[in-house]
């Protein structure tokens, strides 16, 4: 049991987390982010560092299913939901926010698309957290940005889904071995070192939870 609360936040993962008889099917759902759009191949991204750290502590393994898009927004995550509920999840790693601001997506229909997302996820008895938008040059230079931000973290709270503070972590190792810069070379992907810090923390996160 986790020290946050009496019962578990992610009960599906819990459950997997305690019997050897079955994998926790785990999709990580996204854009370029879960994608690994800058990593140098796909053991390198976040979603594979993330099952790679989490599989010593789920004895019936991990089945992934990587269904990041590069460029996605809220209109075409929306499009693929049905795809995620497929996979039939225990867990759902849901990565959005980045694009919209980017693309110029009406943050009124970003709202409504992630608020449809969730209730659909959830109505599967799925477990789901979501990560939000990355601390980098474009984001940060984008006067769109920042009611997403506030947004994502509104309507998670809303509807008592987790998140992941991706932006705060992000900052915080730029206070150390990196710069927004060196994180993200091209302004807004990362490379394997950020990847590696990004799944290694998100695993570290999920098991706070189970």
């Amino acid at each position: 049991m986790n020290s946050l609360s009496r019962l578990p936040l992610l009960p599906r993962t819990h459950a997997r987390h305690l019997g050897p008889s079955a994998p926790l099917r785990i999709v990580a759902f996204g854009s370029s982010t879960t994608e690994g759009s800058g990593s140098s191949g796909p053991a390198h991204t976040y979603p594979a560092v993330m099952q790679a750290t989490l599989l010593p502590a789920f004895p019936g393994g991990i089945v992934l299913s990587n269904q990041g898009v590069g460029g996605d927004n809220a209109v075409s995550m929306d499009a693929r939901l049905d795809a995620v509920l497929g996979a039939e999840p225990d867990l759902v790693v849901w990565q959005t926010g980045s694009n919209d601001p980017l693309q110029q997506v009406p943050l009124e229909t970003f709202e409504r698309l992630t608020r449809a997302g969730i209730r659909r996820l959830r109505a599967t008895g799925s477990d789901l957290v979501l990560v939000d938008q990355q601390y980098c040059r474009a984001l940060e230079e984008c006067a769109d940005f920042p009611p997403f931000l506030d947004a994502l973290h509104r309507i998670a709270a809303e509807a008592g889904v987790p998140v992941f503070d991706r932006y705060r972590r992000m900052r915080e190792w730029c206070t150390g071995d990196f710069t927004r810069d060196t994180l993200s070379p091209d302004g807004l992907h990362m490379a394997d070192p950020g990847y590696a810090l990004l799944g290694q923390a998100i695993a570290a996160w999920l098991l706070e939870r189970v």
